[in-house]
């Protein structure tokens, strides 16, 4: 039976989950290869009569920097919890209008516009509290399904160096044949990892050797993390030589920097490309001035801070500025785990300017299986309150409860 909003949380606690990748994931431009298995760093918060709601604190854990700090701490993260969640009601965070959230109340603005994952919780508890999807507090569902692109394609060359760049294309059909229509494929060698014209040109053979293995009709993207800084004019070979592959959208090609983006929008332009150009996962205080400028002087049409890091109201904020430009919402959402998934997937489903969710495809760990499914490259959009997910019980005892952190009263 549905309870009268007001619930108090009387029990809080941290988890740290594996999430596994479905194969090793190679480097991209800037790091070493991606370790095949990351973390979650599961928060629950019940309440008194039993609901439970979720978020994940990656964002805080990656702060840790030393021992002279909480940041990044597990005894840092069970303080910032307990102050700002135990013995709280779930309705004190979000102000609401007609069931759907409008704002933050004043005492809790500074800390979700610092703690944007924890905004997602608010969500979530005030959902079930009220029983009604986060999707709906968001705005109203907007679209039935939500796109997906595989986001796996790293340098697997590097992984396979006897496949060359037919191992990324391999993958890449692999993936479209597990129902995926959407690919990021990451680029950017002349940065580090190759000489300067032979990077390029393995960029070039990989692009055009995915698009073969996934048919004309599939969207295909690059992400160079910034690998094409300082050359502009292998950029523009980059961009000329991939022209069949027909290229949905270019991301963070370079440094994001005013003068160095109107170059690039005039060389897309000149080569008659209409990919979109689009950037914003490094901005960490989003939105911050270089990315205002960008968004403001029409050089960017796809802007993407973090999913669960800018969390929720964030979002909402952010949309209420792009809204006008015509600039697209495409959350970041690499090592936010399964979890992230389903945050990005209930902004996705409310979102007007979203464009496509970013998916790790991680093996099933912590979560229940419920109603949302995925095929032809989309999913569906979950139907219970808040995020709609469950923990499995059973599976969380078994392998994860021994690591929990509990806060209670």
């Amino acid at each position: 039976m549905r309870k009268m909003p007001g619930q108090r949380i009387v029990e809080l606690s941290v988890t740290p989950v594996p999430v596994q990748y479905r194969k090793e994931l190679g480097t991209n431009s800037r790091n070493d290869p991606t370790a095949q298995t990351r973390t979650e760093w599961l928060v629950r918060a019940r309440t008194e009569y039993g609901q439970e709601g979720l978020t994940i604190a990656n964002r805080f854990m990656r702060e840790f920097d030393s021992f002279d700090s909480s940041a990044g701490t597990v005894r840092g993260l069970v303080a910032l919890l307990r102050d700002s969640f135990l013995n709280h009601r779930v309705d004190e965070y979000l102000e609401t209008s007609d069931g759907r959230v409008v704002g933050v109340h004043e005492e809790y603005k500074q800390l979700f516009w610092e703690h944007g994952w924890m905004s997602i919780l608010a969500f979530d508890l005030l959902g079930q509290d009220l029983g009604i999807s986060a999707v709906d507090l968001l705005g109203g569902q907007v679209r039935d399904r939500v796109p997906a692109y595989d986001t796996t394609l790293y340098f697997q060359d590097m992984v396979h160096p006897e496949n060359g760049a037919a191992q990324v294309a391999s993958e890449a059909a692999k993936a479209h044949s597990d129902g995926y229509n959407e690919f990021k494929i990451k680029v950017g060698r002349p940065g580090r990892w190759m000489a300067p014209q032979a990077g390029m040109e393995r960029d070039v053979e990989v692009v055009l050797g995915v698009r073969e293995a996934v048919g004309p009709d599939a969207k295909i993207m690059v992400d160079a993390n910034f690998g094409y800084d300082h050359r502009l004019d292998l950029l523009e070979d980059f961009m000329r030589e991939t022209l069949p592959a027909n290229i949905f959208w270019f991301e963070e090609m370079v440094t994001a920097d005013v003068g160095d983006y109107r170059v690039m929008r005039r060389i897309r332009d000149r080569l008659g490309s209409d990919a979109l150009l689009v950037c914003g996962e490094v901005d960490r205080d989003p939105p911050s001035q270089v990315f205002r400028d960008l968004v403001d002087q029409r050089l960017i049409d796809g802007y993407q801070p973090d999913s669960v890091s800018a969390g929720f109201s964030r979002w909402q904020a952010l949309e209420e500025w792009l809204e006008p430009t015509g600039v697209r919402s495409i959350p970041h959402n690499f090592g936010n785990g399964n979890f992230g998934t389903r945050a990005t997937l209930v902004f996705g489903a409310a979102s007007p300017t979203f464009l496509t969710l970013e998916d790790e495809r991680h093996y099933p760990n912590v979560y229940a299986d419920d109603d949302v499914s995925f095929s032809d490259g989309a999913y569906s959009v979950p139907s219970g309150p808040g995020l709609g997910l469950k923990i499995d019980t059973d599976a969380y005892q078994s392998k994860y409860a021994g690591h929990e952190a509990l806060i209670t009263l």
